[in-house]
């Protein structure tokens, strides 16, 4: 096999930019809704850019055989057969080696959980009269691994599903609606998967050799298509047209704030991102009538999208607290740009602002 065929089968290769902006197209989705979003979605967003949602995904590395028939892993629970409209594609474990956003809620509470099964498995009782395979639930996975993000435990099954490392074994719901799975020796063979790229590899191997050939070479990645260099973290014209909104509050240093906010972080200068950020929420809930940040997240009619956003700037505090308020210790810091929020949040926070600076009455005696 040449050298191009290792290269489009290798799940841990680098992606190109188009597909990598399909994968983030979908996990900020999943990560700010808790639920893949529909394909149709997806489409259109990326037809924003001229991109082709359809040739992408069919374009991804994948492992195994293709089509319907033996075993196959890859980047997307997407196989090769046409996509409707409604349905919902899923990214798997190996998607989050190359979105380091996915990791600390999806790749690494994974590998936790794995491992976790892995023990329980090598540790459960045998009977000699008894050949059932020893169970395991949702409670028995909470209870031995502390920490879990919020959400994960909920959406443990599907996951589970897609994962080759947890495909054998039966699943059921108990008569009081207790998820069960099955737990199996086959998870042994992931003993010394310790990290993201170990689990990658060693499921690309097995599944490899279960389905008895090479990997069969994905389909080739269409031509490279111009993409738009990545957009400032808050969007230009948005500042723009706040700066331009006659209004009777003053937006000048609103203004300011975001401009500095795009300066370092197209730097790449956490900390002053952390605080420039937590300033913009500490500075705009007057916009929406309120006087704290909490009020415009439970009082302002936001859609259901946008809610969610402004929900995640809110527990992004704590994140901004730590920078602007933890002393200096003998523990080292461990705030990145990758502890902001999508610029999504942010951007859906100010097009508020810009939309409700209007209703604002005038002072009284004003021209």
């Amino acid at each position: 096999m040449d050298g191009k065929n290792d290269v489009l089968n290798d799940l841990t290769a680098p992606l190109s930019p188009q597909q990598t902006s399909l994968l983030i197209t979908m996990a900020q989705q999943y990560l700010m809704e808790g639920a893949w979003p529909v394909w149709r979605f997806t489409v259109a967003t990326l037809d924003r850019y001229d991109l082709d949602a359809e040739e992408l995904i069919r374009s991804l590395p994948r492992v195994g055989s293709t089509g319907h028939v033996g075993p196959s892993y890859g980047l997307t629970s997407h196989i090769g057969h046409q996509i409707a409209n409604d349905d919902r594609p899923a990214l798997t474990i190996a998607a989050s080696l190359h979105l380091p956003e996915l990791q600390p809620y999806i790749g690494e509470p994974f590998l936790r959980t794995l491992h976790t099964l892995i023990a329980l498995q090598r540790n459960a009782p045998v009977s000699t009269q008894d050949a059932t395979k020893p169970r395991y639930t949702l409670a028995d996975i909470a209870g031995a691994v502390p920490g879990l993000p919020e959400g994960f435990l909920a959406r443990l099954p599907d996951i589970l599903r897609l994962e080759p490392a947890t495909w054998v074994g039966s699943s059921g719901t108990t008569e009081e609606g207790i998820w069960w799975h099955e737990l199996d020796r086959e998870l042994r063979k992931y003993s010394e998967a310790t990290d993201l790229e170990q689990y990658v590899h060693t499921t690309s191997r097995l599944i490899t050799a279960m389905a008895g050939e090479l990997p069969v070479p994905a389909q080739t990645a269409p031509a490279p298509i111009p993409v738009p260099a990545p957009g400032s973290y808050v969007d230009e014209g948005l500042i723009a047209d706040l700066e331009a909104k006659d209004t009777a509050l003053q937006v000048d240093k609103l203004v300011a704030l975001a401009r500095e906010l795009n300066t370092n972080h197209a730097a790449e200068n956490p900390y002053a991102c952390q605080m420039l950020l937590r300033a913009i929420l500490d500075h705009v809930p007057p916009a929406f009538g309120q006087s704290a940040f909490q009020g415009v997240v439970a009082s302002f009619p936001w859609g259901r999208t946008d809610k969610a956003y402004v929900k995640k700037l809110a527990e992004f505090r704590n994140s901004a607290d730590d920078v602007l308020h933890r002393q200096i210790s003998t523990q080292p810091s461990r705030i990145d740009m990758h502890d902001l929020p999508p610029r999504a949040c942010v951007n859906a926070l100010l097009q508020g602002v810009l939309v409700h600076l209007p209703g604002i009455p005038q002072p009284q005696g004003s021209q």
